[in-house]
């Protein structure tokens, strides 16, 4: 039924030869798909509204091609799939790009990106499109370079360049995305390639998910990261650590006092955390919000403050608490049940002792588990 409604409103065209399949040919709507290996090059690319990957995993058309889609709205060109088996490849190193001229986007929103190996650069023009609203760089995994200054994308909402682990900086001008809601990947590198730092993030009164990533190289501003107090409108926050020298690992221990969070911050996500011993930030009268904590990776063997007070208001509100991957990790659950008396679930996967998942709701005690 719904391919049959989508073909009568003409949402996209059906290949006769594959019956659910959308079809790369753009002679009679407005969207177009690439499918296999085939490429749209029917006429009518100038009235198209959306190109659409659907299960290509090799680009190779001519950046003239690009420039003819001068009403398009949404380019999903990486893929829509979560899991990364499914790999897409380009010929040119992603020279095909520099066919989007932004003088021929006046409706453009949406360009995704997502997942395309071998795209060592993005092109400038990519950031003088004024009217993109979302921008998928996620897991360009050969990314190496972005333009120098991404300020004239005063419209984004969402930007994510997560996972490109080949980065070495970020564009100055992030401040000046006052629409900006959603950034993923904002990279701390070393202080030549990042012109942006968590500072200019304040200014972003609309932000409400973030994800840093510390680089290897990172070198980082004396309390940098209390900064993060300052983005009011925070929610949700990730901090990623790539595997550090012992030098930054000794500055990352002097520094940890430095953190300082939104006062509604509700979820943390913490991965790869270099330290062993519980840092003091991470604590309950600090994240008095926080209903999601997860901890993925890293050294860290406990949860516990030396000295640590057990009066009411020291106590986690935290409701899930997610521990993975935290070979040194030792848990006594009478103690997590004591400082998280408000937890519903509880996972601990591959930390010392055996796995536990939890949830109150099967009406058994934690400390039974």
């Amino acid at each position: 039924m719904l391919v049959g409604l989508a073909r009568d409103a003409q949402l996209f065209n059906f290949d006769s030869d594959w019956l659910w399949m959308p079809s790369c040919k753009t002679s009679i709507c407005r969207r177009a798909c690439l499918v296999f290996y085939q490429n749209p090059t029917s006429p009518g690319e100038e009235d198209l509204f959306t190109v659409f990957n659907v299960n290509s995993n090799y680009l190779s058309f001519k950046r003239e091609w690009l420039s003819k889609l001068k009403k398009v709205v949404v380019l999903q060109l990486g893929r829509w799939q979560s899991s990364p088996t499914h790999h897409i490849e380009v010929d040119d190193e992603g020279l095909f790009l520099k066919g989007i001229g932004a003088q021929h986007y006046l409706s453009f929103k949406y360009l995704s990106l997502r997942g395309i190996s071998g795209i060592t650069r993005i092109p400038s023009c990519i950031f003088n499109i004024i009217s993109l609203e979302i921008l998928d760089l996620r897991a360009c995994h050969n990314l190496e370079t972005l333009p120098s200054d991404i300020s004239s994308l005063r419209k984004l909402t969402h930007l994510d360049i997560s996972e490109c682990y080949l980065l070495e900086g970020m564009p100055k001008g992030i401040g000046k995305l006052s629409s900006l809601q959603v950034l993923k990947g904002f990279l701390i590198a070393n202080l030549k390639n990042t012109p942006s730092r968590l500072g200019d993030l304040a200014k972003l009164k609309k932000l409400r998910r973030l994800s840093i990533y510390i680089g290897t190289e990172a070198v980082m501003h004396d309390k940098e990261f209390e900064t993060l107090k300052e983005i009011s409108s925070l929610r949700r926050l990730k901090i990623s650590w790539a595997v550090v020298s012992p030098k930054l690992k000794e500055q990352i221990a002097h520094q940890s006092l430095d953190f300082s969070f939104p006062p509604d911050l509700e979820k943390l996500d913490l991965q790869g955390i270099p330290v062993k011993e519980v840092p003091p930030w991470l604590n309950p009268r600090q994240l008095t919000n926080i209903k999601k904590l997860y901890i993925r990776g890293g050294e860290l063997c406990s949860l516990d403050h030396a000295g640590e007070e057990t009066v009411t208001e020291c106590k986690w509100r935290v409701e899930i608490l997610r521990l993975k991957y935290l070979s040194n990790m030792k848990i006594e659950l009478p103690k997590v049940e004591d400082q998280f008396p408000h937890l519903l679930y509880l996972e601990k996967v591959k930390c010392h002792e055996k796995d536990i998942f939890w949830s109150k709701s099967q009406g058994q005690k934690l400390s039974n588990c």
